[in-house]
């Protein structure tokens, strides 16, 4: 008997919801963060007594650097949405699902919050890191154009997993303000985020190939907006910020300082929001 092959196509999953569906979500998340900011302030003032010896614009530093800590934590959501369940996989474009959308609002939420506290803190304390508004505001049109034109929540996730090295980085500052960069803590830490930036160029060379491997489904079905905001993104965290950032976190594992030591940096009073 002659087999006979058929090929089914596969369903591409498509959740019903869409973002007037989560406008409040969004805004609760928003609220949801900072609320964990005033939190990590008291929390870290009641527990840590260097933390009230810190300069005003240092301590609100540190209650950012730890909610981006804790943010850093869903990279792991990121990562369970982007190679465990598969659902998103079968269509990089169109496949949405109830899961993703909740990925979405929580990070959109906290993009808002990020650059919203970012701003304030440059207005206050007359500092500006270009660098972090560039990569905060791509991040936050990836995430926008993921919930208005519900689609692309597969390249949402993929991009939030650049985020891996959040972690080590606060605890990179928080141990320098302690005096801390000569223990062993601090090594280890410091090398696990020069290597985390050190996989960041491969894992970001391989999403070139996956944009590549998906063009003639991002060039039909992806909006125009969103497609060259992940691009030029990508292109910008490619060839300038990771590159720089790993080179800044070599130098300082060998000469540890916080950033804002430097004569420059002196004059401004500035802290750099790298460490």
């Amino acid at each position: 008997m002659a087999s006979v092959k058929v090929d089914i196509p596969l369903t591409i999953p498509r959740s019903k919801q869409d973002l007037s569906d989560n406008v409040v979500r969004i805004g609760l998340c928003f609220l949801g963060w900072l609320v964990l900011y005033f939190f990590m302030g008291i929390l870290s003032k009641i527990l840590i007594p260097q933390v009230r010896t810190l300069k005003p614009k240092e301590q609100m530093f540190w209650q950012l650097a730890w909610v981006r800590a804790v943010c850093g934590t869903l990279v792991a959501w990121a990562a369970y949405l982007t190679f465990v369940d598969d659902r998103l996989d079968r269509d990089h474009v169109l496949a949405t699902t109830d899961a993703s959308w909740t990925f979405i609002c929580v990070l959109t939420g906290f993009f808002i919050f990020e650059e919203a506290t970012l701003i304030y803190f440059d207005v206050r304390y007359h500092t500006f890191s270009k660098e972090l508004h560039m990569h905060h505001l791509f991040a936050f049109n990836g995430f926008f154009f993921a919930a208005w034109y519900n689609s692309g929540h597969y390249y949402a996730a993929k991009a939030f997993i650049l985020e891996a090295s959040t972690i080590s980085s606060c605890i990179c500052w928080c141990l320098l303000k302690f005096k801390l960069e000569k223990t062993k803590v601090w090594k280890i830490n410091q090398m696990i985020l020069i290597h985390i930036f050190h996989l960041r160029s491969v894992y970001e060379m391989w999403w070139w190939y996956d944009i590549y491997r998906d063009w003639a489904n991002i060039k039909e079905n992806l909006a125009i907006a969103y497609t060259v905001n992940m691009m030029l993104g990508l292109a910008i965290v490619s060839f300038w910020l990771t590159p720089y950032w790993t080179y800044k976190k070599t130098v300082q594992y060998f000469y540890p300082s916080d950033f804002n030591m430097d004569k420059k940096a002196k004059k401004s009073d500035e802290i750099d929001k790298t460490s």
